[in-house]
């Protein structure tokens, strides 16, 4: 278009050109948008397909368990032959190694050897300090909370 544009015309009124030339780049967004939001949607059809023909070749895969019933169940068995132990009890035990001690989540990270993890491990701890298990405190501590007594 650039080409087509009548440069001595230009040259004696860029105002009219800069005011249309913004319209046709404001129409041009607003259509750029659109396609980008009808490609988006049609990605979105294009995946539950594949999902859907994923399911009818081997079957819908079973529902994951919630936290509260992944506690009850027996820990899964690694390849190497022994059993897992579910992180959130890793973190009671090693709390409970020192109840008075006030823990930030990267030193359990640290012990648990699962620096790479510090998010998992902030998570399981707020959500066991939620249930009672852990004390949050002040400044993201943690510390061990005995078993109350009936």
């Amino acid at each position: 278009m650039i080409e087509t544009l009548p440069w001595e015309e230009v040259a004696g009124n860029p105002d009219k050109y800069i005011r249309l030339l913004e319209e046709k780049e404001f129409e041009l967004q607003r259509e750029t948008y659109k396609v980008r939001q009808e490609l988006r949607l049609v990605r979105h059809v294009q995946k539950q397909m594949q999902i859907a023909d994923e399911w009818r070749a081997s079957g819908i895969p079973e529902q994951r368990q919630s936290d509260s019933e992944s506690e009850d169940a027996e820990p899964t068995t690694a390849a190497s032959g022994f059993q897992a132990v579910p992180r959130k009890t890793r973190i009671l035990r090693l709390m409970a190694q020192d109840p008075t001690r006030q823990w930030k989540a990267l030193e359990v990270a640290n012990a648990l050897n699962e620096v790479d993890k510090i998010k998992s491990v902030r998570v399981a701890a707020d959500e066991l300090a939620k249930a009672g298990s852990l004390i949050k405190l002040p400044n993201a501590f943690y510390q061990y909370a005995p078993p109350q007594q009936p």
